[in-house]
């Protein structure tokens, strides 16, 4: 009976150590792929598009894990052009992209939330198509109104067109 407690014992502590290795094997294989993962996906955060909502969709999903910036657009750069809103997209869905290449290539490393995200930003759109510049409101027709805002602005020029305080990433 005491061979057979102390060989229940022994087994017990055997399998112990041996997951415990392989536990050691899969974190030291995996630490790598979430280190480059996360510093890529921090990259991509720390890339700003100017003029544009921080809450846009296609912009927040850029990331991986749940932390976004608060300041994604920047209104300080009003001389930025449509040019340089569709750069700063494409170079953070660049970087993001080879973040969440990463984790979708190891996804044994990365829990499902973040292969959800990296599927996510794999699914986002490389370029943007056009951008829609912010405008002040104004008449259809371009007239330029200064009764916009009040009644019966643009009342034969289309009407008013309402103002767009951000620029709008449109892709296709």
């Amino acid at each position: 009976m005491v061979a057979l407690v102390t060989v229940a014992v022994f087994a017990g502590l055997g399998v112990g150590i041996w997951n415990g290795w392989k536990d050691d094997e899969h974190e030291s294989m995996c630490q790598p792929h979430r280190t480059q993962a996360l510093a890529l996906s921090d990259k991509a955060r720390a890339v700003r598009i100017p003029m544009v909502f921080a809450g846009d969709p296609n912009i927040s999903i850029l990331q991986l894990g749940a932390e976004f910036p608060e300041d994604l657009g920047s209104l300080d750069a009003i001389s930025a052009t449509e040019l340089d809103i569709s750069r700063a997209y494409s170079e953070k869905r660049a970087l993001a992209g080879q973040a969440a290449r990463v984790v979708l290539d190891h996804r044994e490393c990365f829990g499902a939330d973040f292969a959800a995200a990296a599927s996510r930003i794999e699914r986002a759109p490389t370029e943007v198509r056009r951008v829609e510049m912010p405008s002040p409101a104004h008449c259809a027709d371009g007239w330029p109104s200064t009764s916009i805002g009040r009644r019966g602005a643009c009342s034969h020029h289309g009407g008013v067109v309402p103002a767009q305080p951000w620029a709008a990433l449109l892709f296709g």
